[in-house]
């Protein structure tokens, strides 16, 4: 089948070529006729012309005038009629002058009235031919003109055709022999194309046959052959493990949809719980309620907190939240930051050591990277959390269990947990969103972490100090 397509495809080639060929020659010819016919033209005008000047220098001494002409006509073919200025043919070498008309309205004599020089190409109904006319007007006004046939060019052309069609049929002889060894060349290397494309479905990638030598463009055939079957025995090798990694990818979402699930589960049942002893018990004492009161405002804020970090998170991968730049100082913003936390970690220490600083940048997402970089330390360690602002550097550190090397390409990555069976009422999002939020502000975050030693987060303010 595909050697008999690939011959199709070589008659097709042959036939168009062919076609070619015809439509080359004829419009060639119609473009050589006319180029050879004007260039023929321009030579014998020059020639005419100084053939009349010639005559012209010699007509004065000339004993008889009409030999003389006919002479011309008989050693060069050139047709030359002299006429007075009224028009009146006075001596004629290609006919009898009797019974000529009156030449004063011929195109060329008209000229040359009015240049000195007159030419005309046009068809003589005297002689049945097309002549070349060039015309010169004497002293005296009478003219002297001389006229070359123009059937010497159309005999020439035929000559030149008759030898373009001889051309034509050896390289048309060529070109079917040279078909004729194209045919079977590709009949061969369609026999190793096809074989390489059957073993390429066979999945028969080892399978090798010697290159193409038709042309260059079976080669390039073959070599993208060899490519796709390398490309296809490598993609064969990776489909496992890419199964296996789609597969870990599916679990490890539904891990985090699950413990995101058990994050929200856990405040909601405490919520319900609460709710229900207070409904259901209305002999709890005033001190109780106000406590079990104090567990669903805790659980609610956790809930709200929870919310308020994944909607974050998301409006900041989608970028629908940029930053609403202000100036502010970073003082005061920390110590909001320390205040509002330390009322959740009551017996907790957070030391401020830090430059009074004003910077450019949006301080409610400031508010929120600063409130995730020193809750994450107050979990992760027992120990006071330092939160240092010197020389252009902000740098918020613990004395906690640390990072595993292993893990800080990882720890700033959505959802991700260092250990995955503990959430700690954490959800993953924390540290991802101060990365985003210092990306925002063209700044960069740094993690220095060593296990059970503690961890340094730091970024450089430079670019935004006022």
């Amino acid at each position: 089948m595909g050697e008999a397509i690939l011959l199709r495809l070589n008659q097709l080639f042959f036939k168009n070529l062919l076609l070619i060929f015809i439509f080359i020659f004829f419009l060639g010819s119609i473009i050589g006729y006319y180029l050879l016919q004007n260039i023929e033209i321009d030579n014998h005008k020059v020639m005419l012309q100084n053939m009349i000047e010639q005559f012209v220098s010699m007509k004065d001494e000339l004993k008889d005038i009409d030999k003389t002409i006919k002479e011309i006509k008989v050693k060069t073919g050139v047709r030359v009629t002299i006429i007075d200025k009224n028009g009146t043919v006075l001596y004629e070498n290609s006919r009898a002058i009797e019974g000529m008309d009156n030449h004063s309205f011929r195109p060329e004599i008209q000229i040359a009235r009015s240049n000195g020089f007159g030419f005309s190409t046009r068809y003589s109904n005297s002689l049945k031919r097309d002549f070349l006319y060039v015309a010169k007007r004497l002293k005296d006004n009478s003219f002297v003109r001389m006229a070359y046939s123009l059937e010497s060019i159309k005999r020439e052309f035929i000559e030149l055709w008759l030898k373009m069609v001889a051309l034509f049929g050896i390289a048309l002889g060529l070109g079917f022999w040279l078909s004729l060894r194209l045919k079977s060349k590709i009949s061969t290397d369609a026999k190793i194309v096809k074989k390489s494309l059957e073993n390429l479905l066979k999945k028969q990638y080892k399978s090798a046959f010697d290159a193409p030598n038709c042309c260059k463009e079976f080669r390039d055939i073959y070599e993208s052959i060899n490519k796709v079957s390398r490309k296809l025995k490598k993609r064969d090798k990776q489909k496992a493990k890419y199964t296996k990694k789609l597969k870990l990818l599916n679990k490890k979402q539904s891990d985090i949809i699950s413990a995101i699930s058990h994050e929200f589960k856990n405040p909601v049942a405490a919520i319900m719980g609460y709710t229900q002893s207070l409904k259901e018990d209305k002999e709890l004492s005033d001190e109780i309620k106000e406590r079990f009161l104090d567990k669903i405002l805790n659980n609610s804020q956790k809930i709200s907190s929870m919310i308020d970090r994944l909607s974050l998170a998301i409006k900041l991968e989608n970028e629908t939240s940029l930053p609403n730049v202000s100036e502010f100082r970073l003082i005061p913003l920390i110590t909001e930051v320390k205040d509002t936390l330390l009322q959740k970690y009551r017996d907790r220490e957070v030391i401020i050591d830090a430059d009074d600083v004003k910077i450019r940048a949006d301080r409610g997402m400031f508010d929120n990277l600063f409130i995730n970089l020193i809750e994450n330390g107050l979990k992760y360690s027992e120990d006071e959390v330092v939160v240092r602002v010197k020389d252009g550097k902000v740098s918020i550190i613990d004395r906690g269990i640390g990072i595993e090397k292993k893990h800080l390409e990882n720890i700033t990555k959505r959802f991700f947990r260092v250990d995955e069976l503990s959430w700690d009422n954490s959800i993953g999002v924390g540290l991802y969103i101060v990365k985003y939020i210092l990306k925002l502000h063209n700044l960069t975050l740094h993690i220095e972490s060593r296990p059970h030693k503690g961890s340094t987060f730091s970024f450089n303010i430079e670019k935004i100090t006022v």
